[in-house]
């Protein structure tokens, strides 16, 4: 590891497992934007965690299980219609079977490389695009698929750009990010600064960030 051969790395990171790795934890709040800016804790990782008399840090309040994100007690019913895939075999898909049920928040995941895009972006998308739109499109070999007659359209969003820039995104892209921005106007310190929905734009010096330009990253 980098560290192991004498190199200090210095990670501003959110993800869980990243910070229970780390040997020392500085901790910025107590809240976010102008109630922010503040140090609220910072010490060697291991014994932050083990004090559990620790106040002032939403982040430890949370590692420590001292707070929680509840988990829903119901889940959506859905349609209670599926598709069925049955023997995708694309690329290092090993004749996978697939039952996606519809009207419900699905997750497909897994490792890198795993399989994920080859079963869903190359096999099943392009067997609806198919179906639905009467594409060309050529999805990885399968043996079968049902269900299709409960899908009357499909949009498929991926990393890259679906606007006329890199700023895009699908708030931009379906229209509601208009929305968005005429109600960042109606807001008391807009409307007492002048700024109309213009200044709410990626794509304007002075309504975006200007540290990434309005990229949401720095490279």
């Amino acid at each position: 590891m980098l560290r192991d051969l004498d190199n200090t790395i210095i990670v501003v990171e959110h993800d869980k497992e990243t910070i229970e790795s780390s040997d020392y934890l500085i901790d910025f709040g107590p809240a976010a934007g102008e109630h922010g800016g503040m140090v609220v804790a910072m010490g060697e990782t291991a014994k932050l965690f083990k004090d559990k008399n620790f106040q002032g840090s939403l982040t430890l309040d949370y590692l420590q299980h001292r707070r929680f994100v509840s988990i829903p007690k119901t889940r959506r019913e859905g349609s209670g219609q599926q598709i069925t895939l049955r023997g995708a075999r694309g690329n290092n898909l090993k004749s996978v079977d697939l039952n996606l049920p519809l009207g419900k928040f699905v997750a497909i995941t897994g490792v890198s490389g795993s399989g994920k895009s080859s079963l869903i972006n190359e096999t099943l998308v392009k067997i609806l695009m198919i179906d639905i739109y009467k594409t060309k499109d050529v999805p990885l070999p399968y043996d079968s698929v049902d269900g299709l007659k409960f899908v009357d359209k499909v949009i498929e969003v991926d990393q890259s750009p679906i606007g006329r820039t890199p700023r895009s995104n699908p708030a931009t892209y379906t229209g509601l990010f208009t929305y968005i921005r005429d109600l960042f106007t109606q807001l008391p310190e807009s409307k007492m600064r002048g700024y109309a929905p213009g200044r709410f734009s990626f794509n304007v010096t002075g309504g975006r960030c200007e540290a990434c330009g309005g990229d949401g990253l720095k490279n």
